[in-house]
């Protein structure tokens, strides 16, 4: 090895933005330090030669692993080895360190570089990927392209697709039809204008079962501004929203008939009256009460008279359209609500219907029996424009006709026109 000649080199090692410095190897000693090394150990030079190399090394190990490696390679390159401060704290460095003479002895030659922002970003981006990883929450990551680009453990958990089966795929993997073009639409546009969106979407998973997540997107931007990621972070909702549903009907609907309760009846009464205020339309309000239900279950017992009230209520819808509202109010009383109707004639056919199919036998489980139905009928807004109020001369009108022989119908303000015909 040449012997190292410093009177050419000490103005470009003094310059250097790295730490250089040269230590005997006999006893480690430091003969030589740029400024650079200086600063990064925050030790005058002065100080700093003449002392120990191995000073200045955090770690032992670290240390006896370099030395090691030196002795048996004659280099070291780019090892990363923590230093410490002149006030003890340590920081990370890349260590290069090279053989040979200065001054008639074997010195090494080291260059220290300070890597400690970048550990130090290497550590954080590591603790991120550990978090994500670990989160029981679906992440996904799509490039600006919205090609997914990563996701993690839960996201294949929830989801069923391996993330082979997802990268290099786009996020309509999991779409499961239930949303229409202006839901994606309006994500977007959130998403463009304020760089975030979050709501319930219902996915697909890779067995085709649907389910519904809560899912908040979020832009990534890059230092020009421009978006560069989009993340997607979301949890299944599923059990949840299951959970919910059932106590809504539970509180909603009646358990015998699966028909909409009193108060759900109420709530799309008073819905039917603000709607048909605000387009000028008609409905009519039936109240129904089942003529000789009593007798039934007093002769044949509960179960066969629920599963009259049962077959009583499927007579009904059937007689009805879909977006009109059959409801049980209590015992053997039900109410409908006629959507947006042309006038008495067609709510008359409807009622017709009614109690003729009413009262057709009925075979329940072995027994054959009969009924007949009483059904008043109030109109919105000729007879009222309340719900209260129409409530209350539907209800007058069915007792009109449960005093005028039963089995028919009447209009409140008609009670003398029973228009189905008594002996039918």
């Amino acid at each position: 090895m040449t012997d190292l000649d410093l009177s050419g080199l000490a103005v470009v090692l003094e310059d250097s933005p790295i730490g250089v410095s040269i230590s005997r190897r006999r006893d480690g000693i430091i003969v030589f330090a740029n400024h650079t090394f200086t600063e990064l150990i925050g030790v005058p030079r002065r100080q700093v030669l003449g002392s120990s190399a191995r000073h200045y090394f955090v770690d032992d190990q670290q240390r006896a692993a370099v030395v090691k490696h030196l002795k048996r390679y004659g280099s070291v390159d780019h090892a990363e080895v923590q230093f410490r401060h002149a006030d003890g704290s340590p920081f990370w460095t890349l260590l290069t360190i090279r053989e040979s003479v200065y001054g008639g002895e074997p010195v090494n030659l080291a260059w220290v570089y300070d890597i400690t922002e970048r550990k130090t970003a290497e550590d954080r981006l590591q603790l991120a990927a550990k978090v994500v990883e670990t989160a029981n929450e679906g992440i996904m990551i799509t490039g600006a392209d919205c090609t997914i680009e990563a996701v993690n453990t839960a996201f294949t958990r929830i989801t069923g697709f391996a993330p082979e089966e997802a990268i290099g795929q786009r996020p309509r993997l999991l779409k499961s039809g239930r949303h229409d073009g202006e839901f994606y639409r309006d994500m977007w546009r959130a998403i463009n204008e304020s760089g975030k969106w979050q709501g319930e979407v219902w996915n697909r998973r890779k067995s085709g079962e649907v389910y519904v997540e809560w899912l908040s997107i979020a832009s990534v931007r890059d230092v020009q501004g421009a978006v560069s990621h989009l993340v997607g972070v979301f949890t299944d909702i599923t059990s949840r929203k299951e959970d919910e549903e059932q106590v809504w009907r539970q509180a909603n609907f009646d358990a015998l008939t699966g028909l909409p309760n009193r108060s759900l009846f109420l709530d799309r009464l008073s819905q039917e009256v603000r709607a048909a205020r605000r387009d000028q339309n008609r409905f009519a309000l039936m109240f129904i009460d089942l003529d000789g239900f009593k007798a039934v279950n007093d002769s044949f017992g509960h179960t066969v008279g629920d599963l009259l009230l049962q077959e009583a209520a499927a007579r009904l819808l059937a007689t009805v359209r879909s977006s009109d509202t059959v409801a049980r109010l209590s015992g053997d009383e039900f109410v409908v609500i006629l959507h947006d109707i042309d006038g008495e004639d067609e709510v008359g056919v409807v009622a017709s219907k009614m109690v003729g199919r009413l009262a057709e036998s009925f075979d329940l489980d072995g027994h054959s029996t009969g009924i007949h139905a009483s059904v008043g009928i109030a109109l919105f807004p000729d007879d009222a424009d309340d719900a209260a109020e129409l409530v209350r001369l539907a209800d007058r009108a069915m007792y009109t006709v449960k005093g005028s022989g039963k089995n028919n119908f009447s209009f409140h303000r008609l009670p003398e026109r029973l228009v189905y015909p008594l002996d039918a």
